[in-house]
């Protein structure tokens, strides 16, 4: 991967095929403009922003962005911030976090709760396609905890448009204490 900075406000991203599959992206997927295109892009940028020192002080969903799928699998990116303002100092963090874990099968899922019953302040669960995803809110202070626990029975998210989408479009199984009430399946 390559990043050159074009100007104060623009840089340009160079992504081979192997960078891609890193990072989960697909070039077809980025032909179409969609709603799951802005979020995979998104995702990307919000973890390549984590790992180098683009727009540090700019907020990353306002930020202009056109990806264009080269001919060896990989794509070039123009990201820009159009000239915006700082961001606002940040806020303390919330004392609670909402975390995401997305699985294929029922199984984990139920483990998982076992694992989190007792330390979850609420949990719900929807069926989302083909995967189940568990989204619960946690105490900050168990964050890392948490994080490492889902990623042992399925996919971690903390983004709260993901989260939001699984919610809205998902089919609610179990909508109020989730981790309790499917940790007593086990």
């Amino acid at each position: 991967m390559y990043y050159d900075a074009l100007s104060r406000n623009t840089v340009k991203i160079t992504l081979t095929k192997k960078d891609m599959s890193d990072y989960s992206l697909k070039s077809d997927s980025l032909r179409v403009r969609n709603a799951e295109t802005k979020r995979t892009l998104t995702r990307f940028l919000k973890k390549f922003r984590s790992e180098s020192a683009i727009f540090p002080d700019k907020d990353i969903d306002r930020l202009f962005l056109e990806a264009f799928p080269s001919e060896d699998g990989g794509c070039v990116m123009y990201v820009s911030t159009l000239g915006m303002e700082p961001l606002p100092p940040a806020e303390p963090e919330p004392p609670v976090r909402t975390v995401m874990c997305v699985c294929t099968a029922l199984d984990p899922i139920l483990r998982l709760c076992a694992g989190l019953s007792g330390r979850t302040q609420g949990s719900s669960l929807y069926r989302l396609d083909n995967c189940y995803c568990l989204a619960a809110q946690i105490p900050a202070d168990e964050a890392q905890y948490t994080a490492r626990l889902i990623r042992e029975y399925g996919e971690y998210s903390d983004d709260a448009t993901d989260i939001a989408y699984a919610a809205e479009h998902g089919r609610t199984l179990c909508g109020k204490n989730a981790a309790e009430v499917l940790s007593g399946l086990i």
